[in-house]
């Protein structure tokens, strides 16, 4: 005799209950978010550190895509000396947002999309669309603040620059605060987390901090501090707030790609300003003759570059941000 097939229950993501957690303490633990193939439990790290004092709630995230690792080093430096006792508030972590890319040290979902094009997710949608929807209901109900750290790319090398609405007044301030070399106008309205916690009225920021597949200790001990500075400003920890540079506003960016093939010969560097109709690069063929010249299209300042010279037409190499003019 055939067993009845029994109809199983759609696990239904659950957020996570500061109530749950005790004042002064820290928590780490995992939780079953979504399923391998086999069936068993894809478990997502968070930390939930509260303080003594009461206060906001602050979120930070990392590894959205799985081989960008340097805000993993941010979150773990950050926890590592914070005094509970005199908190004020709760900092909520989810140092790898995206397991099964950080499994497989690719930037990519497992169903081989951009996870942070399909936030907030949907209950019946593609894969990287149900885990963006698990991950979202169980992160954000608590939290009031977002920080979702980044780095550049596969291929790609980036500045310390931190995308954000600068409409949005709270957001704008954390982005300033955090004291970033270039803050980027994006308005949002896409897929990615930070719009959809900002759907949600969370003040969110986008921080790209350094490069993919590496731990860097500046771009970490700059991160730090930039949290940091946030945190003084919504007065979770004492201290001042350290300013070191005065970032450049970009009203908009736009990536340079090539026409040709070739072996790029670049002629710029992260960060550098550039003038209208400069040489920014040459493309050669493999006897050294020059193929194409690329000139900028407009003035700007470098937000962030190709690392791998080799070109084929369509390559990204320069992300040219435009400065916003001084009234």
């Amino acid at each position: 005799m055939n067993s009845p097939i029994k109809k199983s229950k759609v696990r239904k993501p659950q957020a996570i209950d500061l109530n749950e957690f005790e004042l002064g303490e820290r928590k780490d633990f995992f939780l079953h978010l979504y399923e391998f193939a086999t069936g068993a439990p894809v478990r997502v790290p968070f930390i939930v550190a509260r303080g003594k004092l009461p206060g906001p709630v602050l979120g930070i995230t990392a590894a959205l895509h799985g081989n960008e690792l340097n805000g993993i080093k941010i979150i773990q430096n950050l926890l590592e000396d914070l005094d509970l006792e005199t908190l004020r508030g709760t900092l909520v972590c989810a140092p790898v947002v995206n397991v099964p890319g950080f499994d497989r040290g690719q930037r990519y979902f497992s169903d081989g999309l951009d996870l942070n094009n399909y936030f907030p997710g949907k209950f019946n949608g593609q894969p990287a669309e149900q885990y963006a929807r698990s991950f979202v209901s169980t992160f954000l109900p608590p939290i009031d603040y977002l920080v979702d750290i980044h780095t550049a790319s596969q291929g790609r090398l980036n500045t310390l620059y931190v995308r954000v609405d600068r409409e949005a007044e709270k957001a704008n301030k954390m982005a300033k605060l955090f004291n970033p070399e270039i803050i980027l106008q994006s308005k949002g309205g896409d897929g990615t987390l930070r719009n959809a916690a900002k759907k949600k009225g969370i003040p969110s920021i986008t921080v790209e901090a350094g490069n993919p597949n590496v731990l860097q200790g500046k771009m970490v001990f700059d991160g730090e501090n930039g949290v940091k500075n946030i945190m003084r400003d919504l007065e979770m920890i004492e201290g001042d707030i350290k300013l070191t540079r005065k970032p450049v506003i970009c009203k908009s960016s736009s990536w340079i790609r090539t026409t040709g093939g070739g072996l790029l010969e670049i002629k710029f560097g992260l960060g550098d300003k550039i003038n209208k109709k400069q040489l920014l690069a040459y493309t050669i063929d493999p006897f050294g003759n020059i193929l194409q010249e690329y000139f900028a299209p407009y003035a700007g300042i470098v937000i962030g570059r190709a690392a791998y010279p080799v070109a084929i037409p369509g390559t990204r190499f320069c992300h040219l941000g435009k400065i916003e003019e001084k009234l």
